[in-house]
């Protein structure tokens, strides 16, 4: 399979060497091209993915990867040509004056590698694909071996519409993701866990390959005072639960109000029973991807359980002793959760949300911020400026203000992390930026004469007026 990788990428990489900078219309046809291969294998895909999953929710599907595929792809098809247009830096007056002027170029990388996660393979892989392609790239999609129906629905719809030398699609296992990590592409987007990440960064820096990581981290939801514990528990729920909670920027923990936990967790469980009355039997509540998840959410909530938090089931008959073995796993809401335990410590990635009674905002900020960054935080309340200094207070790759996941809705928000939780930005202008080199090119008009004074040998005049310049900062500054 490696030589086959390698061989694909040498294909793109003369196809881009003989296209050269590859105009609108072309990118644009591509763009509409991926969209047909979306819209076209529909039911492949929702098949694909109920088999991955056992059950995955055919309307998150459709709304998800298909029409938000599309709908991401249209914002491209509608912007892209502004973005390509090269972007006028100001020069010194003194300089422009003289006719002399820069800009910024969007130059295409060549070819782009993405890693493509389990979790929402369709839009993931659109999302990586339309970015590179509007950037004027080739692109390599390596799909998730977790779930191998959609990735080989994927790689038959693309094949159908594009030359592998234009976009290719990669399905195998670990090993190849290994192997793919390791080429030498122009840029590497990687979407997945931080200890993937990491050995996905180790294996394009031998290639001095630069990255973009979309990890994951403890995502915080931070409820204030003046929250309405209805609005919280709506929203954050059905936030939570969407795809079983195995989303990147799902919220991971509650810090709220230690007089309002008990009210909270009852709003939480009256809200989930809303959602999904029949959630064990309920085509929209997806399971999760496979029987390791299943067992790593019981060691979490045994660990919890011995170390003395409490657990609320949803629905009210499940207990730690009748947990199913697999698919659908119940919702779990975990009280007087403590540091030492396993569900506070690493990304949760499934049903279940710890909540935790603090003193106030500012206890919960000084939680927060003795963590690692997380992707994303939230906030509930209706205090603006209580808002604005969750927003401003620590690092994270987005805050949403009284709801929690929607910020993936929107294509034109940059999206990304900090530290573990990621780095580098795509989606939008941010992924044709990321995906593009800025190549400066500076324009020199000035005359001969003028540019002459700035050579060898130095007159006594020049040398003067450095030292008047020099004595004039000096005095600026307070410079002795």
């Amino acid at each position: 399979m490696s030589v086959i990788i390698e061989d694909i990428l040498a294909e793109q990489r003369a196809a881009f060497r003989a296209e050269g900078f590859a105009l609108a219309r072309t990118r644009r046809d591509r763009l509409t091209r991926l969209a047909r291969g979306v819209l076209s294998h529909e039911r492949a895909f929702v098949e694909g993915l109920q088999e991955d999953f056992g059950n995955r929710s055919p309307f998150a599907t459709r709304a998800g990867d298909i029409l938000g595929s599309v709908a991401a792809i249209e914002y491209h098809l509608a912007h892209f040509e502004s973005w390509m247009q090269p972007e006028r830096v100001a020069l010194p007056p003194e300089v422009e004056a003289h006719g002399t002027f820069a800009e910024v170029h969007y130059q295409p990388l060549g070819v782009l590698g993405a890693i493509v996660p389990w979790n929402g393979p369709v839009l993931m892989a659109c999302l990586a694909a339309m970015g590179g392609l509007a950037a004027g790239n080739r692109v390599m999609l390596k799909m998730s071996e977790l779930a191998p129906a959609t990735g080989a629905a994927f790689e038959a719809a693309i094949a159908l519409y594009f030359d592998r030398g234009e976009l290719a699609v990669v399905n195998g296992d670990a090993s190849v993701a290994a192997t793919f990590a390791s080429l030498p592409f122009d840029h590497l987007l990687f979407t997945g866990s931080t200890a993937t990440g990491r050995k996905v960064a180790l294996a394009a820096a031998a290639n001095l390959v630069p990255v973009t990581l979309e990890l994951g981290g403890k995502s915080p939801v931070i409820v204030g005072d003046t929250a309405d514990l209805k609005t919280v528990a709506n929203r954050l729920v059905a936030g939570k639960l969407a795809s079983a909670g195995q989303v990147c920027v799902s919220p991971d923990y509650v810090l709220a109000p230690e007089s309002k936990v008990d009210a909270l967790v009852e709003r939480c469980r009256h809200a989930a029973a809303d959602i999904f009355p029949q959630m064990m039997q309920d085509i929209d509540y997806t399971s999760l991807i496979d029987r390791r998840s299943n067992e790593r959410m019981k060691a979490l909530l045994a660990d919890a359980s011995r170390k003395g938090a409490r657990v609320d089931f949803v629905p009210v008959d499940t207990t730690l002793e009748n947990l199913p073995a697999s698919g659908r796993f119940p919702f779990a809401i975990i009280t007087n959760a403590t540091d030492d335990m396993e569900v506070m410590q690493e990304e949760i990635f499934g049903p279940l949300l710890p909540i935790i009674g603090v003193s106030g905002v500012s206890e919960a900020l000084d939680r927060v911020s003795d963590g690692e960054h997380p992707l994303s935080a939230y906030y509930f309340g209706d205090d603006e400026q209580e808002a604005a200094r969750v927003a401003r207070a620590f690092q994270t790759g987005s805050v949403v203000i009284n709801d929690v996941r929607c910020q993936l809705t929107y294509e034109a928000l940059p999206f990304g992390g900090v530290g573990k939780s990621g780095m580098g930005r795509y989606r939008g202008r941010a992924g044709f930026v990321t995906f593009s080199n800025r190549k400066t090119v500076l324009h020199q008009k000035t005359s001969e004469a003028v540019l002459a004074r700035g050579r060898p040998p130095y007159s006594q005049q020049a040398h003067d007026t450095i030292a008047q310049a020099i004595a004039l900062k000096k005095a600026q500054y307070e410079v002795d």
